[in-house]
């Protein structure tokens, strides 16, 4: 697996997706096992997600260095926003956390399907 093939995989994800009514993305192809993802997504109930992933293909799998998953309503109030930013350090899954409308929460490392999952079953 290169940057190309995630890429490609990721594309495939979306389009798979029977709640994405329109997405966007963009793909810089670093070297050809690193890339960075910048994406929008449009679902069926008006929310939107926006994501940044920045990746390495380790062992012919992609490595999340950095990673954002910003899920928001139709009137433009968070639902919840996934991040692995170096802050929050108080919590035991540092850097990986979520953020809500009750403030900040410990989370495992995640992806985008694990979010387009959690998305689907809050349906």
């Amino acid at each position: 697996m290169n940057s190309r093939d995630y890429y490609s995989e990721i594309e495939s994800l979306l389009k798979d997706c029977s709640f994405i009514v329109h997405f966007s993305v963009d793909f810089d192809e670093i070297t050809s096992e690193v890339g960075y993802l910048k994406g929008n997504l449009d679902l069926i109930d008006g929310a939107s997600l926006h994501f940044n992933e920045y990746f390495e293909i380790q062992s012919n799998s992609p490595k999340l260095l950095k990673y954002k998953y910003h899920w928001q309503s139709s009137e433009g109030n968070l639902i919840r926003r996934w991040d692995n930013a170096r802050h929050h350090k108080e919590l035991k899954t540092f850097p990986h956390h979520v953020h809500d409308h009750e403030g900040v929460h410990s989370s495992q490392s995640t992806d985008l399907k694990k979010v387009l999952d959690i998305i689907i079953n809050a349906r």
